[in-house]
C-alpha cells in the first residue's frame, strides 16, 4: 500500500467521522476511565494474591 493510498483512506475517515456530543463524549470518558480504573483493580488483587501466596506482606 502506498503513502498515497493510505492519506487518502484516512481523507476519507476524516470527512465522514462527526465531533461526538457533550453528553456522549462525556459517556465515553466514564466507560474508558471505569475500563482503566477495573483493569487497576484486578491488577492489585492479582498483585496481593501473589505476594500473599510466596508468604511476603503488603508490599
Amino acid at each position: 500500500m502506498k503513502l498515497e493510498d493510505l492519506l487518502t483512506m484516512w481523507k476519507k475517515i476524516l470527512d465522514i467521522s462527526e465531533k461526538p456530543e457533550p453528553d456522549e463524549y462525556k459517556l465515553l470518558l466514564k466507560i474508558t476511565f471505569g475500563g482503566l480504573f477495573l483493569v487497576g483493580v484486578i491488577g492489585y488483587i492479582i498483585h496481593l494474591a501473589l505476594t500473599y501466596a510466596q508468604g511476603g506482606g503488603i508490599a
